[in-house]
């Protein structure tokens, strides 16, 4: 049986304590968003308020998102939709949504 590269540290607690922190700033500082926003905040929707503004059920929302028919972005353990891809989803897919909401 042939190992891999398997490195072993001996570290005390407060070592692993810095190196998760610093793993967590950098996975922190590539978080997805939007490209183009100039406020993100205000062009990011929950879940609740992208299906409202797509005039669908949270339920299907998520149905599609889990398809990869939508694009989303996650921050921790939150998801958000950018208000500028749902519009541009729902003019390239003006079938898919009540046209009145957008």
């Amino acid at each position: 049986m042939k190992m891999g590269n398997v490195l072993f540290y001996t570290h005390n607690k407060e070592d692993l304590k810095r190196v998760v922190r610093m793993v967590v700033e950098e996975i922190r500082k590539t978080e997805t968003i939007p490209i183009g926003s100039t406020n993100p905040e205000e062009d990011r929707l929950t879940q609740k308020e992208a299906a409202k503004f797509l005039g669908i059920s949270v339920t299907s929302l998520i149905s599609w998102k889990k398809k990869g028919m939508v694009p989303y972005f996650q921050i921790g353990r939150s998801v958000f939709f950018s208000k500028k891809e749902l519009l541009e989803l729902a003019r390239k897919n003006p079938k898919l949504v009540k046209p009145s909401r957008w």
